[in-house]
């Protein structure tokens, strides 16, 4: 925050606080699809295992690697989440830092008046 009026402080906090309802509304979907991709990528490993033919590892390493790019997917919709819940985190800590530095001009402007 370069611009310390209190009409730039309110606009900052105001954005930050719409961020974070944006935010979160998509971190329910990206929450969805993580659960969904996980549970396809099961699945899809059960089917794969049970159509196999071997051993138990054989069975086992050909449900693997017929079932790595789901398992992918799967893992890479976990990061999404991951990555969207950190972002959450930032978007608070800088509403924070927001109305500690409003707290604070304001204070200022008292003591200039």
């Amino acid at each position: 925050m370069s611009d310390l009026t209190p009409a730039a402080i309110t606009r900052t906090l105001s954005e930050i606080s719409r961020e974070i309802d944006e935010l979160t509304d998509q971190l329910a979907e990206l929450d969805e699809a993580a659960v969904r991709a996980r549970q396809e990528y099961k699945v899809a490993y059960a089917r794969a295992f049970l159509n196999a033919d071997g051993s138990m590892d054989i069975r086992k390493y050909s449900a693997e690697t017929s079932t790595s790019d789901a398992l992918l997917v799967s893992e890479l919709a976990d990061q999404q989440h991951r990555a969207a819940v950190a972002q959450l985190k930032a978007l608070r800590d800088r509403l924070e830092v927001g109305r500690s530095l409003g707290a604070i001009m304001r204070l200022e402007w008292g003591s200039a008046v």
